[in-house]
C-alpha cells in the first residue's frame, strides 16, 4: 500500500544477513589481529554490523516514505548522509566502549577513536546509499502479495490514489498518464493534478485497456488525451496533451514502434 508512516518492522527480515556479516567481519578481524579472542571480536563486530547494517536497511526499505515526505531531493540526500555519518560515528564509539569497558583491552577515553570515526562513517554512507538505490533489495516484502491480490480486483473503471490521509478514486477516462515511481506510480489527471497510486507501472500496463500505451520505461499514456506528437531526435517523440498546465513528455527510442502505431491509428 501507499506508505503513510515510517515502518520499523520492514527491516527485520534482513536480520539473519546482518548477523552473518557481523560474524564474518569478526572472524576476519580475529585472523588478522589477535589482540582479542574470536568471541570478543565476534561480539564487537555484531554490534557494529547491527548498528550500521540495520540502520541502512531500515532507511532503504522506507525509501518511498522518505521520498514522499522529504522534498526536494537534495534535502533528502543531506538527511540521509547525516544519518549514515552519525550512525558510523556512534558505531565506532560503541566499539571503543566494548573493547575498553567490557573486554578491558585498552583504557577508555570518550571520543578518542580518531580516524575510525571517519572510516566507519564512510563505510556507513557507501553501504547506505548503495542499498538505498538498490530497488530489488529494498522492494517491500508485501509488494508482490499486494499485486497478487489486486489481480483479482477490477481496475477497469477507476484507480485509487492518495489524497492526504484519504484515498480518492479517479475514473480511468480522466487519467492522462502514469509516471513510474519506485514500486508505485504517479497519476496525472484531467485537472493537471499529480497523485500517488499503489500500482506499479508494469502492473498497470498489464491490466489496463489498450488505449493506455507504454511510450517510455517511466510513462504509460492515455491515447485519448494526446493532443499532438512531434518528432524529436534519435527516434524519440514529444507527446503533448490537451490538458492545460500539463507539461509534455518525451518518449524513448525503444518505444518508437508504439508511437508510430498511435500515429497510424489517428
Amino acid at each position: 500500500m501507499i506508505p503513510t508512516k515510517f515502518e520499523l518492522k520492514k527491516a527485520n527480515r534482513f536480520l539473519p544477513y546482518i548477523v552473518l556479516v557481523g560474524l564474518g567481519i569478526g572472524t576476519a578481524n580475529f585472523i588478522m589481529n589477535g589482540d582479542l579472542n574470536w568471541i570478543q571480536w565476534a561480539i564487537q563486530s555484531l554490534f557494529t554490523s547491527f548498528l550500521i547494517g540495520y540502520t541502512t536497511v531500515l532507511v532503504a526499505v522506507n525509501k518511498p516514505w522518505l521520498k514522499i515526505n522529504i522534498n526536494p531531493v537534495w534535502k533528502l540526500y543531506i538527511v540521509l548522509l547525516s544519518i549514515f555519518l552519525i550512525i558510523g560515528f556512534f558505531a565506532t564509539e560503541v566499539e571503543h566502549v566494548i573493547r575498553s569497558l567490557i573486554f578491558k583491552s585498552e583504557p577508555y577515553q570518550p571520543f578518542s577513536a580518531g580516524k575510525m570515526y571517519l572510516f566507519n562513517g564512510v563505510i556507513s554512507a557507501v553501504l547506505g546509499f548503495s542499498i538505498f538505490h538498490n530497488n530489488h533489495l529494498i522492494q517491500s516484502s508485501n509488494t508482490k502479495s499486494i499485486e497478487k491480490n489486486l489481480k483479482s480486483s477490477d481496475i477497469s473503471s477507476s484507480i485509487p490514489v492518495k489524497q492526504g490521509d484519504n484515498i480518492l478514486l479517479i475514473p480511468i477516462q480522466e487519467i492522462v498518464y502514469f509516471e513510474a515511481y519506485d514500486n508505485y506510480s504517479f497519476v496525472y489527471d484531467l485537472n493537471g493534478k499529480k497523485r500517488l497510486c499503489d500500482y506499479s507501472l508494469l502492473f498497470l500496463e498489464r491490466r489496463l485497456e489498450k488505449k493506455f500505451s507504454r511510450i517510455h520505461r517511466k510513462y504509460l499514456v492515455n491515447e485519448n488525451h494526446i493532443k499532438q506528437i512531434k518528432p524529436y531526435i534519435n527516434g524519440r517523440y514529444i507527446i503533448e496533451f490537451s490538458i492545460k498546465g500539463l507539461s509534455s513528455i518525451t518518449s524513448s527510442k525503444s518505444y518508437s514502434n508504439t508511437i508510430r502505431r498511435i500515429i497510424k491509428i489517428e
